[in-house]
């Protein structure tokens, strides 16, 4: 046999028998079925965290999550050792955010640019969108727990 012949012979057998073998199973049970089944409609259970990911626009996010650590000269008292503390594992979830974010978008580069073997080199980065927008609203949270102790 020659090299074109196997080619042909691994594509008919891997990959266009299997199509036309559910295509008939599919015409012989339509057709001998009697009664029409219902379709199954496709529901997503899931979200797409890179996708809202995308739509939270963390570029301006982070740049406002950034003012709330910059020295404002209007304070009327000096804060307390729990106020600092808090203020400071604040600032440690922002600054997660910022990294976790611009390795997010270099990432997002990096598995745009792979033409060769996509599916392995790929970086997982709808993990990693997933942690940001865990860790957003965790610093949300935190955020309102901190207003609320300025408050009191």
């Amino acid at each position: 046999m020659s090299m074109a012949s196997e080619f042909m012979y691994h594509l008919v057998v891997n990959n266009i028998a299997p199509i036309m073998a559910s295509s008939l199973t599919g015409m012989y049970t339509s057709y001998f079925s009697g009664r029409n089944a219902p379709t199954p409609t496709l529901v997503r259970s899931d979200r797409d965290d890179e996708r809202e990911l995308d739509l939270l626009q963390m570029d301006r996010m982070l740049k406002w999550m950034g003012i709330i650590f910059e020295d404002s000269s209007v304070v009327s008292e000096t804060p307390n050792q729990e106020h600092k503390a808090y203020k400071k594992e604040l600032y440690s979830i922002y600054a997660t955010i910022g990294s976790d974010y611009h390795q997010y978008v270099r990432w997002k580069q990096h598995n745009s640019g792979i033409w060769v073997f996509s599916s392995y080199r790929n970086k997982d980065t709808k993990a990693l969108a997933k942690k940001i927008l865990a860790d957003v609203k965790l610093f949300q949270e935190g955020l309102k727990m901190f207003s609320m102790f300025e408050k009191l």
